[in-house]
């Protein structure tokens, strides 16, 4: 192609590696093979002949033409029928990289650039598109040493990019050192942003972050994405954190599965990441951890299932002191001490499972049962309406928690009359939900919040089918941002989880008055 129509292939390119290496890649075609249609030529010492209909380069423009529309599975066929033809010829292997690109099949991509060179060793043009393809998947030295190749310099903004990604990378390498795991996952996205945003290593480095901070839903999308990307077998060999850029995926992967209880599926993983890297000796360590788990696990199980609830209890322990992150160890143990009439310890290994794995139905069901054992009504009450939404059918949730509803209101009526203080914004609306409410809305160090408790203290022995709360905004702001709380003290009157009426300061009397006109004896 010659003149005006002579293009770059990465013009219109979708995607975001297309737009990063936009101009890069010159479209390129022999035009003397172009006049010789149908006829036969040598190449690197072999005939090669031409189709009558067309030629390789005309192939070429109809697989750049496919290409600028964004179909990039058309022009890769043609760009393979061009190569078919004249497989020696570096530029239809650079064009061919970029179709695949655009179809986000890198490590394709990235050995028709390595052929390219190969053709010709002092080809300087693929190299720069290789570098930033490299880049993009952040493989940082292997990037620096094609983008440097052949006394090549790149430009400022690509430079800048190295050095960015590197940067970040270092940080976030220093930072699991040190078991950071929020400034690793800040640092990790930020060598995402600023350059390698297609880097599946870096996509698993997020997964674990976010699994150790316990965002395991963050976990689960990172290392999907991570897995989306086809091994290359060049990355493997890439060192990430010690081990194997490929392994490390694999270790994360089952880290994941581990905290889910997929039990299996972690073993698998592990064990491929053993078998991709052997040398690493965190990737060994995890292997044996988990054998040794998954040991205590089938032990913990058989113990269970015979009824030998003490026994199960300290086998599970014992896989705990390995893995002290895994929820469905806790939970069976949660499930033991339940079993063994221990509802504190039952309660407390329920909470752990939760923390790990917030999403855990079956450790929310254990801990509200907890709770209703230890007579704890209002954490009962508020377990329950967040099984009721997950479990809208479920008989027996609704059994449960309309008893909980029962007593905590029971508890009330026959309590001393003290005002319950609220933190959680999830037991605050459970509470409220049960009944007649009155809240204050209070800071601690307000000299008239604090006189304004003796008369909510006054009040909550006089009525005792009313439930009353406080909630010291500096202490629970988002109960406050719930209730849009803007200035205290404030008083909220609440009837079955509808907020009636709202005041802010108020007499004894005054306040009283609204509890009978509203609440007591409603017109």
């Amino acid at each position: 192609m010659s003149g005006s129509n002579k293009k770059s292939v990465y013009e219109v390119g979708s995607s975001s590696l297309a737009v990063e290496m936009k101009n890069s890649l010159k479209f390129e075609e022999d035009d003397e093979r172009r006049r010789n249609s149908g006829k036969s030529a040598s190449v690197s010492g072999q005939n090669v002949s031409y189709p009558v209909e067309l030629t390789p380069g005309e192939l070429n423009i109809k697989g750049h033409d496919y290409f600028v529309k964004g179909d990039y599975k058309e022009a890769l066929s043609f760009f393979d029928k061009a190569i078919a033809s004249w497989p020696g010829n570096g530029p239809l292997h650079c064009n061919r990289a970029a179709a695949l690109i655009g179809l986000m099949r890198y490590t394709e991509a990235r050995k028709e650039f390595e052929e390219a060179i190969r053709l010709a060793p002092t080809y300087v043009q693929p190299r720069k598109p290789l570098g930033l393809l490299l880049l993009c998947l952040g493989q940082v030295e292997n990037a620096r040493e094609h983008l440097f190749s052949l006394g090549q310099k790149p430009d400022q903004a690509t430079l800048q990019k190295l050095q960015a990604v590197a940067e970040h990378i270092n940080k976030c390498t220093d930072a699991r050192k040190l078991e950071d795991w929020t400034t690793m996952l800040k640092e990790a996205k930020a060598a995402t942003t600023s350059g390698a945003d297609s880097s599946p290593q870096l996509c698993a480095c997020q997964a674990e972050a976010s699994l150790k901070l316990h965002q395991l839903k963050d976990a689960e999308m990172w290392i999907y994405k991570a897995r989306m990307y086809e091994p290359s077998a060049t990355a493997s060999q890439s060192n990430f954190f010690g081990m194997l850029s490929e392994a490390y995926i694999y270790f994360v992967q089952a880290q994941i599965d581990s905290a889910l209880g997929k039990f299996d599926d972690a073993r698998t993983a592990i064990e491929r990441a053993a078998r991709i890297d052997l040398q690493s000796a965190e990737v060994t360590d995890k292997l044996k951890n988990m054998r040794l788990v998954g040991k205590a696990r089938i032990l913990g199980n058989e113990h269970f299932h015979s009824k030998r609830y003490a026994q199960a209890c300290t086998a599970y322990g014992e896989g705990l002191l390995l893995d002290s992150s895994n929820s469905v160890l806790y939970y069976n143990r949660a499930n033991c001490c339940f079993k063994l009439g221990e509802w504190e310890k039952s309660l407390a290994d329920s909470n752990r499972a939760l923390l790990f794995r917030p999403q855990y139905t079956k450790a929310l069901y254990l801990k509200a049962a907890s709770n209703i054992k230890l007579e704890r009504w209002a954490d009962a009450v508020r377990d329950y309406e967040i099984l009721r939404q997950e479990l809208p059918n479920n008989e027996e949730v609704a059994e449960n928690l309309s008893h909980a509803r029962v007593e905590l209101k029971k508890s009330h009526r026959e309590g001393d009359g003290k005002v319950e203080l609220v933190s959680d914004v999830e037991k605050f609306q459970a509470v409220i939900a049960s009944g007649e409410s009155v809240v204050y809305f209070n800071e601690l160090s307000n000299p008239e919040c604090i006189w304004m408790s003796s008369v909510m203290d006054t009040l909550s022995v006089k009525y005792r089918s009313v439930i009353f709360l406080k909630v010291d905004v500096e202490q629970s702001p988002a109960i406050a941002a719930a209730e849009n709380i803007t200035a205290v003290p404030k008083f909220n009157l609440y009837k079955d989880g509808s907020r009636v009426m709202d005041k802010g300061t108020a007499t004894s009397g005054e306040l009283e008055l609204l509890i009978k006109d509203t609440l007591i004896d409603p017109i």
